[in-house]
């Protein structure tokens, strides 16, 4: 690559493969500089046009394992279509976003494998108790789930079973319904990042206490300050809103 030694381009990786600003002075001709790289040598500014070229640019394109692309009337007089991977298949060369400009409807189909298991246990308690249950009809507050809960005895149970859930089950101890919303609400990307999931549960436990950024929000939460959900972040929003 631009006739570069293996060690230069060791540096050159490193310096551009998580390309992101980090304050006023993080410009390229530090970050170069500081990898011991000159930019005003020919073959390095070359680089490094090259790198301002493509930055912006996917990484890569993926397909959806199970999106599905909706339209009014045949589908590749709207949006052009491309031979997938798999025989006798087609994806759209739209993204998600190209597809929500022109109005045309994206479903996400998720294929969960528990799905076909309540099928399947349904089925033998028909036969093998000659009863029949209702998914709609289960108490949500039977004490045994919820114990089993608490017992981060989860495996098999959606939402619920990876090993992040499984260690904040047993300190979060749900016991109603409410809490498994709040169980699967922590435990995402944003609430973790944040750094919110260690403080929401020493409140919930009263090991710490409850302070809010201002009194008008004091009502709002259920449990804690810790925003969790969005119709949270929508409630704390209106309280706070200015009068038009």
């Amino acid at each position: 690559a631009l006739g570069f030694e293996a060690e230069t381009l060791d540096r050159v990786s490193a310096v551009v493969g998580a390309w992101e600003y980090r304050d006023e002075h993080d410009t390229p001709d530090r970050r170069f500089h500081d990898a011991g790289l000159d930019l005003n040598h020919p073959r390095m500014h070359k680089y490094f046009e090259l790198c301002e070229a493509v930055q912006d640019l996917p990484r890569h394109l993926g397909q959806h394992s199970g999106g599905m692309v909706i339209c009014q009337g045949q589908l590749d007089s709207v949006v052009p279509l491309e031979s997938a991977s798999m025989p006798g298949r087609v994806v759209v060369q739209w993204d998600k976003d190209d597809c929500c400009d022109m109005g045309i409807i994206k479903v996400d189909l998720l294929g969960l494998g528990m799905m076909a298991v309540l099928e399947d246990t349904i089925e033998i308690i028909r036969q093998d108790y000659k009863e029949e249950v209702d998914l709609a009809q289960l108490p949500a507050d039977d004490p045994v789930v919820y114990s089993t809960l608490q017992q981060a005895d989860t495996i098999g149970m959606f939402q619920i079973e990876s090993r992040a859930q499984m260690s904040c089950l047993p300190r979060l101890r749900p016991r109603h319904f409410y809490d498994i919303v709040v169980q699967v609400a922590i435990i995402r990307p944003g609430p973790i990042v944040g750094q919110m999931v260690n403080p929401f549960l020493q409140r919930r436990l009263g090991r710490e206490p409850v302070t809010y950024a201002h009194p008008s929000l004091e009502p709002v939460p259920p449990t804690s300050p810790e925003v969790k959900l969005k119709n949270c972040a929508a409630r704390w929003a209106s309280s706070v809103r200015k009068p038009a």
